[in-house]
């Protein structure tokens, strides 16, 4: 607690705080509001329909990490270290934005021609390209921008908003399985409807300027170590419901999905903490960056235990009350297990998300990173194919055991005078 109030008695530890409850709105719309439709969706589309739209999800959020190619963290720390050069700021906004307009053509082409090469998707091909809709909105929304210059108070509330939207639409539209199409077009409206708004409010700080080819080029390979890591963390924080998809089938994924949208309102909890935090220890000396971490992770290991220990007392009761369906609340152990992947994960992801981006460790963190997925991938594959669902939750515990173990190898053996990059 010392460690929050010497923070907190400061202005930049207020404007920190500001910003974590700012980025906290944020992450509670993106993932307590689609948490609180996901039992009425699992109600009335079923599991195997329910399905359906999760695996399109997952399948956008793998390719968008080819459009964000890493600008989230690197693009973040630019205009955190420019923001009082306004014309410097200005060049890597408008750079960002070129180079993300190139990327995304490119991976529209390629997205569509998935669509059409894979039955499994053609015939849903609505479904999946509807859902690119949101790829759009999230490359509209520049976050790294608003992190930067750490005023997260105006994205917030507009987020909030376009989530609220959503929820309202789903619950006044979807009223029988065949309206399955609508979620991702609601989901599609409130990405872009929070990336167009975002994206004019930016203008309110900064501007467009002819983007400089040079610093294009410098962005993209000083971003490519991240892009390689986000592809390797999309392995095994986006993929999973796609494998599982895959190889198990609809129905399971359903049930898998229903069971990491709560996983992953778990480990929202400390990402809003780590975005906060990016920006100012990013500037602090080598020491109290080091410092800052240890004084973390024993208040991350708590929370994580909390988290856990009541998905163990009452995870039946969870599961009961959020869904009430028989193929949900019958692989109550496989919920359980996939609780305990939360410590792990809170105790890498303040390496992986906030130490090793503000040091510029990114070969680091990619090297992690890419064993993760690589590990992941592989387990996943093998257990899926013989357990199913018990198969992903366990692949998923192991995999977050290992990236927590390889990250604090690293950090042990990391010195003042290691060159990063």
């Amino acid at each position: 607690m010392e460690f929050f109030r010497s923070i907190l008695q400061n202005n930049t530890g207020r404007t920190v705080t500001n910003n974590y409850v700012s980025l906290l709105l944020i992450q509670a719309a993106n993932i307590l509001l689609p948490l609180a439709i996901l039992p009425y969706l699992v109600r009335t589309l079923g599991t195997e329909k329910y399905g359906v739209v999760l695996i399109a999800q997952s399948l956008c959020t793998i390719v968008y990490v080819f459009v964000e190619f890493g600008f989230s963290l690197s693009a973040t720390r630019r205009i955190s270290l420019a923001r009082n050069n306004p014309r410097l700021m200005a060049g890597i906004f408008s750079a960002v934005y070129a180079v993300q307009a190139i990327l995304i053509c490119v991976v529209a082409i390629l997205y569509l021609t998935i669509i059409l090469l894979f039955e499994q998707f053609t015939r849903e091909w609505e479904v999946f390209l509807i859902s690119f809709g949101v790829v759009i909105g999230q490359t509209l929304f520049p976050i790294w921008f608003f992190q930067g210059i750490e005023k997260m108070r105006f994205i917030a509330i507009i987020n909030v908003a376009a989530k609220a939207l959503f929820t309202i639409l789903i619950f006044i539209f979807i009223q029988q399985r065949s309206d399955y199409t609508l979620v991702p077009l609601f989901n599609s409206v409130g990405y872009l409807f929070a990336g167009v708004v975002s994206m004019v409010l930016s203008l309110r700080f900064t501007s467009f300027k002819m983007p400089s080819k040079s610093l294009m080029r410098e962005l993209v390979v000083e971003s490519k170590s991240l892009f390689v890591s986000n592809i390797a963390a999309r392995l095994f924080n986006s993929a999973n419901v796609f494998i599982v998809g895959v190889i198990a089938g609809e129905s399971v994924a359903g049930v898998f999905g229903s069971f990491e949208k709560i996983f992953i309102a778990s480990k929202s909890f400390f990402s809003p903490l780590f975005q906060a935090l990016f920006p100012w220890l990013s500037k602090q000396p080598y020491k109290k960056q080091r410092v800052t971490i240890f004084r973390l992770m024993p208040i991350l290991s708590i929370c994580a235990i909390l988290f856990a220990i009541v998905v163990f007392i009452f995870g039946e009761e969870v599961l009961v009350l959020l869904f009430n369906d028989p193929d949900i609340t019958q692989q109550l152990v496989a919920f359980q297990i996939l609780s305990l992947a939360t410590l792990f994960a809170a105790l890498n992801m303040s390496l992986l998300s906030l130490y090793f981006p503000a040091i510029k460790a990114y070969k680091t963190r990619m090297v992690v990173l890419l064993i993760g997925g690589a590990f992941n991938i592989f387990t996943a594959y093998i257990l899926v194919t013989h357990y199913q669902i018990y198969g992903m939750v366990i692949s998923v515990v192991l995999t977050e055991l290992l990236l927590l173990t390889c990250s604090f190898i690293y950090f042990l053996r990391m010195k003042k005078d290691i060159v990063y990059v």
